[in-house]
């Protein structure tokens, strides 16, 4: 059986969540997975006592595919998927390492033969992983936000170092953070801020854990 999970960080622990919808085979998990690709981390593929035997890693980098490389590590905390180029700088860890992490096997699946196209499009912005690496640093600087939200509506695909950038922050920086944070939240464009607040519905998703941190929620 296998079911489309969430992995998240509580104070440096990883924390699996998963669906309760099962599927016959890895394929189809991965299929349905890819129409929501912030929502879950990978599929899981559990044994007949519900136990997860494995974790199956969506080859494709980046959270919304834009990319479009082949991934070979994942983000040190918040496991996002990159290929070479676009881990450069960041902390990471190898599939095998992230194996040991957790504790479970994990494995990338085989290579689509087509790339999913991205809900955001285009190609992935080179300043996605500056904008990930000067996030707890520059947040606080009225002028830093200005310009990512700038690059936010010249370039959705900057929204992957902000999702990176969010996501990272350790829960003291969470913390001392907040004010600029939600400083951020309120000057973000009108449709990322939007797709944010309705993705704290889902609060273990890459997004979810980016709105609530901006101090966003979802209103039905």
């Amino acid at each position: 059986m296998f079911r489309l999970i969430q992995l998240h960080t509580d104070d440096g622990v990883p924390r699996i969540g998963v669906d309760p919808d099962g599927y016959v085979s890895a394929r189809a998990a991965l299929a349905h997975y890819r129409t929501v690709p912030t929502t879950y981390f990978a599929v899981g593929r559990f044994d007949h006592e519900g136990t997860l035997t494995e974790v199956i890693l969506d080859p494709i980098c980046g959270l919304d595919g834009a990319c479009q490389r082949p991934a070979s590590v994942v983000h040190a905390k918040t496991f996002e998927r990159l290929c070479e180029r676009c881990s450069s700088g960041l902390d990471v860890l190898t599939v095998p390492q992230l194996a040991r992490r957790l504790g479970i096997a994990c494995r990338l699946a085989p290579s689509v033969a087509r790339f999913r196209q991205s809900s955001i499009g285009g190609v992935r912005a080179p300043s996605g992983n500056r904008i990930a690496r000067e996030f707890p640093d520059h947040v606080h600087d009225v002028a830093w936000r200005m310009q990512l939200c700038s690059e936010l509506v010249e370039s959705r695909t900057a929204l992957n170092g902000l999702l990176i950038g969010t996501g990272a922050l350790t829960h003291r920086q969470v913390l001392d953070l907040f004010p600029a944070l939600c400083a951020l939240g309120d000057e973000l464009p009108a449709q990322v801020r939007s797709d944010l607040c309705r993705a704290t519905a889902r609060p273990l998703s890459p997004a979810g854990v980016a709105g609530l941190r901006l101090g966003l929620s979802f209103t039905a």
